[in-house]
């Protein structure tokens, strides 16, 4: 949009009697540059999501048909909906030979539209109107949401055991895995499916079918569903020596970590990991003195289950922030993903997917249940078979 102001004064001959006049200008020129400031603050401030609502309005003429000013009148619309949500206002002053003033100014949307959707339209004689919604401003940035729950499966471990490592600790090794499956069941956050007899094949399980597969149908495979997580615990022990001058001190590493695959595609998302280097034994020339200080069992054991609670902490932090992502397919005229309550996803809860005729399509969940989510597009007219099939986020706002 475009203002322009005019302010004329007399000619002054007389160069003392321009000086008030210099002071006006020199006081209206940094009136100015506070507003643009001003208005520079609130248009970044005010870029943040949001919906917001509009009419924008045209003239039928005799030049102008009805299905051009409809165009008009939403496009009007549009451009107030993203001065909700902040503008940019660019001006300047310029003073011509006689003194006269005129202030130019340029206001621009600071923000853009995301997706809308008319709401009504009326045509009221040679005049149009068109009210819409829309989604003004900028994608929300992801934050880790620590109350989702989330669903894992622990599968059999993986271990490799170095063939020098003492046997007591060979086997307690097994101990070490029922204290990690404890301390997952006991965060309220987390329900855990413990298969740990059972051996996961990611590749198996994306490629074979069950229903003709013989050792399939012998022994069921234990599945993982979409949103929710496998597990495979892994250990590795080995034993090393390092010699000192006087003394040569016998050292166990542990690595205990965890793999982590997605469900229904089990595709590996991530790998935690946490070490320790702790001397079982010593052997000295005087081997009495050397024992004296020797850590116990016990002392060895907390090491190994210190690694417990970092590891876990580390990797439910980290599945926590995931975003929430499906695929769309299209049920009885209904848009349907596999993730429902079990998977945090709550009613009137936003989700985007990519958008034909705008950025994004924004979508609104209207009914879930413990593994699924009906949504809806926020422009109801968008055919429902173009979003089949496409990958939705959906949005966790505070």
């Amino acid at each position: 949009m475009y203002f322009k102001e005019k302010a004329k004064g007399k000619t002054m001959v007389n160069l003392v009697s321009q000086k008030p006049y210099r002071l006006v200008l020199c006081i209206s020129f940094i009136s100015c540059i506070m507003l643009l400031t001003n208005c520079f603050a609130n248009a970044s401030a005010s870029s943040s999501f949001q919906f917001t609502t509009a009419t924008g309005r045209a003239a039928i003429t005799s030049n102008v048909p009805a299905e051009l000013a409809r165009m008009r009148a939403l496009e009007d619309a549009l451009y107030l909906a993203a001065l909700q949500g902040g503008a940019n206002i660019n001006g300047f002053s310029a003073v011509s030979t006689d003194t006269s003033v005129q202030d130019h100014f340029v206001v621009r949307p600071s923000s853009k539209i995301l997706d809308y959707t008319i709401l009504s339209e009326e045509t009221s004689g040679s005049k149009i109107e068109v009210s819409i919604r829309a989604a003004v401003g900028d994608l929300p940035e992801k934050k880790c949401n620590g109350t989702r729950p989330l669903n894992m499966t622990l599968y059999q471990p993986d271990t490799y055991i170095d063939m020098n490592v003492p046997a007591w600790i060979e086997i307690y090794h097994t101990k070490l895995f029922n204290e990690l499956s404890f301390m997952l069941e006991s965060n309220p956050l987390i329900n855990i499916s413990n298969a740990m007899n059972v051996q996961l094949s990611p590749q198996k399980l994306r490629t074979i079918d069950e229903r003709f597969d013989y050792a399939s149908l012998l022994s069921p495979q234990i599945r993982v569903r979409t949103g929710d997580f496998a597990i495979i615990p892994t250990l590795y022990l080995s034993a090393g020596d390092k010699p000192t001058k006087f003394i040569t001190s016998r050292q166990i590493e542990v690595r205990l970590g965890l793999k982590v695959f997605s469900g229904e595609s089990y595709q590996l998302i991530g790998e935690f990991e946490k070490s320790a280097l702790f001397e079982n034994d010593r052997i000295a020339l005087f081997q009495n003195l050397a024992d004296l200080d020797k850590p116990s069992r016990e002392d060895l054991i907390e090491v190994m289950r210190g690694l417990i609670e970092p590891l876990t902490s580390e990797m439910i932090t980290t599945l926590g922030c995931q975003s929430l992502n499906d695929t769309l397919y299209l049920d009885a005229q209904r848009l349907t993903t596999q993730l429902g309550s079990n998977q945090g996803v709550t009613p009137n809860m936003l989700a985007i997917t990519s958008g034909k005729h705008s950025p994004w399509t924004v979508l609104r969940v209207v009914s879930v249940s413990s593994n699924t989510a009906i949504l809806e597009p926020l422009d109801k007219a968008r055919e429902l078979n173009e979003l089949d099939g496409k990958t939705v986020e959906f949005m966790e706002l505070n």
